[in-house]
């Protein structure tokens, strides 16, 4: 009769054979997740931000050729006569720049651009409350699943295009709820970026995450342009498939929300837990299922309370107002493909050499250019970290507005070139003032804090692509130099939005250590002068900031 195994077999045997018992090997991906490396979390970031940004580039471009190539059958199809053209055909792309056809092609990216934010700024709040809450990687996933979900429908309406009219496009947005899309994406890569660095690299990082974004677009352009050259449909199918490997990627990543830097080793350490979340974790085991469920509702809308909380500050509030400029900026790049397109005749495949020599610019930019002019400034002249980002945001606001002046203005391609090469200086204006605002709070309240500035940035896009591409029809009707109207306005948008920067002022130390936590109620303020409120953080003079602490 067989016996059942003794688990306790060959534990007391005085030796064993070599190689009979070996220590189970460690898959990769389960060392990534454990590494507690900045150096390794942050090349995982930049890998995800350039294998998404080459596949979101390679999708883009042959996206845009095939929207306009569509359009322009229909309008050639619905055409009587001998300029009747049929679907089945063959059209030149120089006879797709019409103006009534650009003008179709205006209106289709101008309502997606209106609709594509709003599932982000409708679950923004929610999900940066979540990346405190859960983690950054759970959502991080979520929004990736999101997002390709979101391109695969796309796919199937370019796909069956004799069937399905485009406009059904516009309805790609709603797969965005599921993670927030974009929106919440981006807040979540520099939620993690902030996590696993110092205040004083936090700029650097910010700006290498945005050159592997500029590395991707350096590179693409030229593979895209081969691969379109074939066809536009093995460009998009290949870009499909590259961004779906990129959020692959962020499997490899360990969660970092309970991580911090370690300023003696340089290592990532795990904060300690705090008493609250411990008695919390207790108690819900007693709870019944009904109880915990209000119990949730209940915390979700104290946090979604919560995450508006930092904006109570007056230094917090003038740098959200500049994040405006960040929407107008990306939606413009997109733009100026069909603006030149357009206004010169070139095509898309040529255009987008132009976009690789954007690119190789800001690169230098983030690369050489603002670490070199940072060290200058810290170094020699005596600027702190703040000081450093603030002087250097100023610079790039009004590099900004006189780069897009120069591309509105410009009457030929050597101005335009020479408008997005002095624009393109500009463009890490985003980057140094997310750095900047990230001092204002602590810790604890960095998701919340970019959740604002998502919700900002989203308001933005909804108001930037029916606004530039609704211009961009306004100046192809009018002709003649009008045609650069959505430039022009680029740049009194950027002067204005930038205003912020400029009347901002950083807060001393001595107001920094004023800062007192206190709980929230009008009682502890009775008698009190000199008071100003800071979020969860009241500022007191001297005298009453002493009398305060003892209260509390």
């Amino acid at each position: 009769m067989l016996q059942p195994p003794n688990p306790n077999h060959g534990q007391n045997l005085p030796f064993l054979r070599p190689g009979a018992a070996r220590a189970p090997k460690k898959s990769p991906v389960r060392c990534f997740r454990r590494t507690r490396s900045p150096r390794i979390v942050t090349g995982i970031l930049f890998s995800i931000i350039f294998t998404i940004s080459v596949g979101g580039f390679l999708m883009s471009m042959p996206s845009i050729r095939l929207i306009e190539d569509i359009a322009c059958h229909r309008y050639y199809n619905g055409l009587r006569g001998k300029d009747r053209v049929g679907l089945d055909e063959d059209i030149e792309e120089e006879l797709c720049k019409k103006d009534a056809i650009q003008s179709q092609i205006n209106v289709l990216f101008g309502v997606s651009s209106f609709l594509a934010p709003i599932p982000g700024l409708l679950t923004t709040i929610v999900y940066g409350a979540l990346t405190d809450k859960i983690g950054r990687k759970p959502v991080f996933i979520l929004a990736a699943f999101g997002m390709i979900l979101s391109s695969c429908y796309d796919l199937t309406i370019l796909w069956f295009w004799k069937i399905l009219p485009l406009r059904l496009l516009w309805f790609s947005p709603v797969f965005a709820f599921i993670g927030g899309g974009e929106a919440v994406a981006t807040m979540t890569f520099y939620t993690v970026a902030c996590d696993i660095t110092t205040e004083a690299n936090r700029a650097n990082v910010f700006l290498l995450g945005g050159c592997s974004h500029l590395l991707a677009h350096l590179l693409a352009p030229s593979i895209a342009r081969l691969l379109m050259e074939q066809s536009p449909w093995l460009a998009l199918i290949t870009g499909w498939s590259i961004m779906t490997g990129g959020w692959f990627i962020v499997t490899f990543m360990p969660e970092t929300l309970h991580l911090r830097v370690c300023t003696t080793s340089g290592q990532l350490v795990r904060n300690a837990p705090k008493e609250g979340n411990l008695a919390s974790t207790k108690g819900c085991s007693n709870h019944t299922v009904l109880t915990s469920i209000r119990a949730q509702l209940v915390d979700a809308l104290k946090r979604t309370r919560s995450a508006t909380q930092v904006l109570l500050s007056t230094s917090v509030r003038l740098l959200l107002v500049t994040f405006v400029i960040g929407p107008f900026c990306t939606v413009s790049v997109g733009l100026s493909v069909r603006y030149v397109s357009k206004r010169f005749t070139w095509k898309i495949q040529e255009v987008m050499l132009l976009l690789s020599l954007r690119a190789f610019v800001n690169i230098i930019l983030l690369l050489a250019i603002i670490p070199i002019v940072s060290k200058v400034l810290m170094s020699r002249l005596g600027y702190s970290s703040k000081e450093k980002d603030l002087s250097l945001s100023k610079f790039s606001a009004v590099v900004l507005v006189a780069g897009s002046i120069c591309i509105a203005a410009s009457r030929n391609i050597s101005s335009t070139i020479l408008g997005m090469v002095v624009w393109t200086l500009g463009t890490g204006f985003s980057s140094l003032v997310r750095s900047l605002i990230t001092t204002l709070v602590e810790k604890e309240q960095i998701g919340r804090l970019y959740a604002a500035i998502t919700v900002v940035e989203t308001i933005g896009f909804l108001v930037a692509g029916p606004l530039l591409n609704w211009l961009f029809t306004v100046g192809m009707s009018a002709g003649g130099d009008w045609i650069g109207l959505p430039f022009y306005c680029l740049a009194i948008l950027c002067l204005l939005a930038s205003l912020g920067i400029w009347y901002f002022r950083i807060p001393s130390d001595r107001r920094q250590q004023d800062y007192v936590p206190v709980p929230v109620g009008e009682e502890y303020l009775d008698n009190l002068e000199g008071v100003e409120w800071n979020g969860d953080l009241i500022l007191l003079e001297s005298q009453d900031r002493e009398r305060l602490r003892g209260d509390v």
